[in-house]
């Protein structure tokens, strides 16, 4: 059979609004996660950018997962930028670099991603500055 009569399509996932089998596992795999947080409290993550995901895949794995209505911005050591999704406990996080690289981009399925919760030290430290602070009013009255 010559070259030219096998039949060849090519598909876009692009241009496909149904998940693709790569899409539809991560989805079973946060459904799991978030099982996982409901029933023992255990919190969970999917690393995106160490998955062979297809062109167009990872922007239909986030259509489907949605916006919810929380989104944060970090600066330190670049700039992070994480969203729940329409899903409460799933969210979207992704880290760049100082020069704007895309160093981390994971699901994490938490009631809180870890990066947005005080360091105890942390905390410590704004004690102390905010009794200074009470201590210094106190003695100017």
């Amino acid at each position: 059979m010559p070259l030219e009569d096998i039949a060849v399509s090519v598909y876009d996932p692009r241009h496909d609004s149904s998940p693709t089998p790569n899409v539809q596992a991560l989805l079973n795999e946060i459904a799991t996660h978030l099982e996982a947080l409901l029933e023992r409290g255990e919190a969970n993550s999917i690393d995106l950018r160490g998955l062979p995901l297809m062109p167009g895949e990872r922007d239909a794995l986030r259509n489907a997962l949605g916006r919810g209505e929380i989104s944060v911005s970090v600066t330190a050591l670049g700039e992070a930028e994480i969203y729940e999704t329409a899903f409460p406990g799933v969210w979207w996080s992704q880290h760049r670099s100082e020069s704007g690289d895309t160093v981390a981009e994971l699901i994490e399925v938490c009631l809180q991603p870890a990066m947005l919760a005080s360091h105890p030290a942390d905390v410590g430290n704004g004690l102390e500055r905010l009794r200074e602070l009470t201590d210094s009013d106190s003695t100017t009255a």
